[in-house]
């Protein structure tokens, strides 16, 4: 059996679901993310741990950064709904597991009308079972994934607060940074001095990215862009609203002399090419935590390659779903970046051991079987809020 078919033949997980259990964490910050959309006072986190009847764990993470009790409203449904209908269930090949409890949800998910809580405790799901799958095989789950992943992966350092923006690239590259995501859309004129200030003090031309969070209409998004793209931007995520028409991103990209970035508010495959192939969109964003896991984020990488788009994966949450994303990363073997909170976040920084501190803009991918990250039991107990277990027993 060569080295592909063997990748192919470690995609099944054997037995039957015995336990989930789901940690609930939180933990309060001086100084959190600054956007148009909200301030993020409290850093969340969802983890779900799902154990064989074998005894075999997998660990995944949902998507929760806001509003600052949401993960609460996810465990519930994997105290209910979700923890009743996975209890007993074989999880088999795990590519298949996240499409088959879609088709097998789809009437309770227009029911309860929550879209996207469903789709976040999915992508916990997706994940958990490609670690199961990776543990089984005992390689990394970058093996697991591709025959020959890179070992390390490119990173951003993403909406550091810019009291300072004068000194912010120096402080950047001190700490490792080669490439930057900067927040905008609060005002244009604020925004350009913003990016002046920035690109005065970056001697070294960093990487650089800025982020409306949806905040310009379409006329606003053309001007704002020309205004800001005499500072060398790599892209510019979301300038218009996520659920725009798809010709007002097609309008945008077409006359951006900068390319247009999106992709944590696309919550299919479908969707993610239609804003490819036929929207324009130049570098695709797609979260491993918030919608497709593992799955879908490696599928929608591939395919938007394939189309000639940049993939740059996007990421806020714990140190778990970072290993994820480095993994999916490293798969992917292209020039793209994982985004790496450059905020105060105790999840991601105190929850387990991992290499955060990039060198030359680069993370290596953790090399233990699985996601090579499991939270530290004392750390899990420090930031639980609260916790169920839904078991078999």
């Amino acid at each position: 059996m060569d080295a592909r078919n063997a990748l192919v033949a470690s995609q099944v997980v054997e037995g039957r679901i015995d336990r989930i259990e789901v940690f609930a964490l939180a933990c309060e910050v001086p100084k959190g993310p600054v956007s148009t959309l909200a301030l993020m006072p409290v850093r969340n986190g969802l983890l779900v741990r799902i154990t064989m009847d074998s005894g075999l764990t997998g660990w995944g993470e949902a998507w929760c950064n806001y509003p600052p009790k949401g993960n609460l409203a996810k465990l519930a449904l994997f105290d209910g709904p979700i923890g009743e209908s996975l209890l007993g269930a074989q999880v088999g090949d795990w590519t298949t597991l996240r499409s088959r409890l879609e088709r097998e949800w789809a009437r309770m998910i227009v029911h309860t009308g929550e879209p996207g809580p469903f789709n976040h405790c999915l992508s916990a799901i997706d994940m958990a079972a490609a670690d199961l799958a990776a543990k089984a095989a005992n390689v990394p789950l970058a093996r697991l994934l591709s025959a020959d992943p890179s070992g390390d992966v490119a990173v951003y350092a993403s909406s550091p607060r810019v009291e300072d923006p004068d000194s912010l690239a120096q402080r950047l590259i001190e700490l490792g940074h080669t490439g930057v995501k900067l927040k905008v859309g609060f005002d244009a004129a604020g925004d350009k001095r913003l990016l002046e200030r920035f690109r005065a003090g970056d001697p070294a031309g960093m990487l650089l990215g800025i982020d409306a969070n949806q905040n310009w209409t379409r006329q606003e998004a053309a001007e704002v862009i020309n205004l800001l793209s005499a500072h060398d931007l790599a892209f510019v995520e979301e300038p218009i609203f996520a659920l725009d028409p798809l010709k007002d991103w097609v309008q945008v990209a077409s006359g951006s002399p900068v390319p247009i970035a999106a992709g944590e508010n696309i919550t299919s495959a479908r969707q993610f090419a239609d804003m490819v192939g036929q929207g324009g969109l130049g570098v695709v964003q797609p979260d491993v935590a918030k919608w497709g896991g593992i799955s879908g984020a490696m599928e929608v990488g591939r395919e938007a390659l394939d189309q000639g788009a940049q993939v740059m994966l996007h990421y806020m949450g714990t140190a778990l779903g970072l290993a994820a994303s480095l993994h999916v990363m490293a798969a992917l073997k292209c020039d793209g970046r994982v985004e790496l909170d450059a905020n105060p976040n105790p999840l991601r920084t105190d929850l387990g051991d991992m290499e955060l501190r990039p060198t030359a803009g680069r993370l290596p991918v953790p090399d233990g079987a699985g996601l090579g990250f499991e939270p530290d039991p004392e750390a899990l107990r420090r930031f639980c809020v609260a916790e169920t277990t839904v078991t078999r027993n």
